[in-house]
């Protein structure tokens, strides 16, 4: 995904930043299908989205011990993610600052040091530069390793969600999150979390902001993109989607929230624990919860499901990330969580639903990457950049927003596009600023 303005040759940069206000028109309901499609669009994605914001590079639960790291990327540059012996969470830029060699090759792994294959550098996983083979020989007396130290990263957590940005002069995560942070409690902070087996990576043929508009907002499609489940008995009819919520809040965070539930479906033998986390309004929510799916900007997507497995009503928790390795590609890596003091029991069932649902063998997965592949490809090459063809994303705009007990601005119902208006509008001031 790295790209220079070299990349940008058919359009200047101002020529691509004045045909996108004149043609994006979130609050209209008007988005044109280039964007999706168009190289350019996706070069200036890269510098005035990915290089600017908060992106999503892991949970803390990933490295619970001390020494623990994992290997991410940021923006299309790998990156070191570590916990240190003082138990303090850190992120380097993955190169060894003698001759620019990818210094870890592991995804994951146990390390109080870094030794570059190259040269044999010696890092700590604090950064610091401790180790250079004949220093004194070949350097001589006044080599100083002091200044050789890994280039950092700017990392941080919230609910044991970590995000990292190469931007210094980025706002906090805490008021990048803003009010999106009640939802994210409902999602991971309902109770201590942790990610259960390796993150699910898989290749889909798609722009990443597909998998980010559908996740934001659009539980429309359930009716006819996941009907079968409807036929299966899973749900109780087609439109069973429509019930709930939709909420949005600032730089483009949304969701839809199920409403309500029968029955309680999370684990019983943990209400306390919910109840010492959340406030009682949130538990009320929680308690009523069929489902909770959205996206945190630009490419965190997340979703509470609800099914049954062997009987029994089950809930499974998971985030994922549609990270662009190309203007028609993108990896999505998909992580499942459950709550850390849940029975094993609850915890098996939990992850069998998420398999059926949601992994890249579920059905749902497989309805929804068909359909982003599809939506990818008709936007893609000049044609629709010349003619300007549009997408209609006027649903809800007739709407008036609804008092909901949690911040934002909600909507009685699931199906609208007020989300996705939201979402765009936010990728547009990035864009054009």
């Amino acid at each position: 995904m790295i790209k220079t303005e070299k990349n940008l040759e058919e359009k200047s940069k101002g020529q691509i930043i004045d045909h996108l206000k004149q043609t994006v028109l979130p609050e209209e309901g008007i988005i044109p299908a280039y964007i999706l499609g168009d190289e350019d669009v996706y070069n200036l994605e890269h510098e005035k989205v990915f290089l600017k914001t908060w992106v999503f590079v892991g949970h803390e639960s990933e490295i619970p011990k001390k020494n623990d790291f994992i290997t991410r990327e940021l923006a299309g540059y790998s990156i070191i993610i570590t916990r240190s012996g003082e138990d303090e969470i850190n992120a380097f830029y993955n190169m060894c600052t003698h001759r620019g060699m990818k210094l870890c090759r592991a995804d994951r792994g146990n390390k109080r040091t870094f030794q570059c294959p190259y040269h044999g550098f010696n890092f700590k996983n604090t950064g610091e530069c401790i180790g250079v083979p004949l220093q004194k020989d070949i350097y001589g007396e006044d080599f100083d390793r002091s200044n050789m130290g890994l280039n950092q990263v700017r990392i941080e957590s919230y609910k044991g969600l970590l995000f990292a940005t190469w931007n210094e002069e980025a706002e906090s995560l805490d008021d990048f999150l803003g009010e999106f942070k009640w939802y994210i409690d409902l999602l991971v902070g309902r109770a201590e979390m942790e990610v259960i087996g390796e993150p699910q990576r898989f290749i889909v043929n798609a722009n990443w902001k597909v998998g980010s508009d559908n996740f934001v907002g659009d539980s429309y499609h359930t009716m006819v993109t996941h009907g079968s489940i409807a036929k299966l008995g899973m749900v109780p009819s087609a439109t069973y989607s429509k019930q709930g919520y939709q909420i949005y809040t600032d730089n483009g965070h949304g969701l839809n929230l199920g409403l309500p539930n029968p029955v309680f479906a999370f684990p019983e033998e943990l209400k306390e624990e919910f109840k010492s986390n959340l406030t009682e309004e949130q538990f009320e929510i929680l308690s009523n919860m069929k489902n909770m799916i959205g996206n945190i900007f630009p490419n965190l997507s997340f979703l509470i499901s609800h099914t049954e497995i062997k009987g029994q009503p089950i809930s499974n928790t998971s985030v994922r990330m549609w990270r662009p390795i190309g203007v028609n590609k993108m990896e999505v890596t998909a992580w499942m969580l459950v709550e850390k003091n849940a029975p094993q029991e609850w915890k098996d069932r939990s992850r069998d639903a998420f398999i059926l649902t949601f992994s890249p063998s579920g059905i749902f997965e497989q309805d929804d990457t068909e359909v982003f592949t599809d939506i990818t490809l008709t936007a893609s090459g000049k044609m629709p950049f010349q003619k300007n063809f549009k997408y209609n994303y006027t649903m809800g705009l007739h709407r008036e927003p609804v008092d909901f007990v949690g911040p934002g601005v909600a909507y009685g119902d699931k199906f609208s596009e007020a989300n996705q208006r939201n979402f765009y509008k936010y990728w547009l001031e990035l864009m054009t600023e």
